[in-house]
């Protein structure tokens, strides 16, 4: 199955959750790089210009653009990283890739969450160190 075009668009959560950070903010792709270094970099791609109105992309262009290749179908690089920002709770797919009756959309959100405690108890002690001076400096500028 070729998928030609897949539609974004930035919203606001409707459950905003404690500690998410603006999907600009340096937290995301700092920490996030080491859990989804693919999707850090496509979430990078199209976080250059949020917008809550659906922007249409080619996936030929957008996949060659951000290094993962000509692929198009529902197993290609692109489409998995697509469902990587789903399933890391990036955005949430309005229509699946697989659906067959048309090109997939995924709203993705203006904020992210922290990375989960049980990735960051897997990271070298260092990292684990320099994210937590990280969240105490996230918790000190919310109060």
């Amino acid at each position: 199955m070729h998928i030609p075009h897949i539609a974004t668009r930035f919203i606001d959560r409707t459950d905003p959750r404690p500690g998410d950070v603006h999907i600009g903010h340096p937290y995301r792709r700092l920490w996030w790089l080491p859990v989804g270094p693919t999707a850090t970099v496509l979430l990078d791609h199209l976080a250059a210009e949020p917008s809550d109105a659906w922007m249409v992309h080619n996936t030929l262009e957008l996949g060659t653009t951000i290094g993962l290749g000509k692929g198009t179908g529902i197993q290609s690089p692109l489409i998995r990283t697509f469902s990587r920002l789903d399933r890391f709770g990036f955005g949430t797919f309005d229509i699946e890739p697989s659906h067959p009756d048309s090109d997939p959309c995924i709203s993705l959100w203006s904020s992210v969450g922290l990375v989960p405690e049980r990735i960051t108890r897997q990271w070298p002690m260092s990292m684990q160190q320099a994210h937590a001076v990280d969240l105490a400096a996230l918790h000190r500028a919310a109060a």
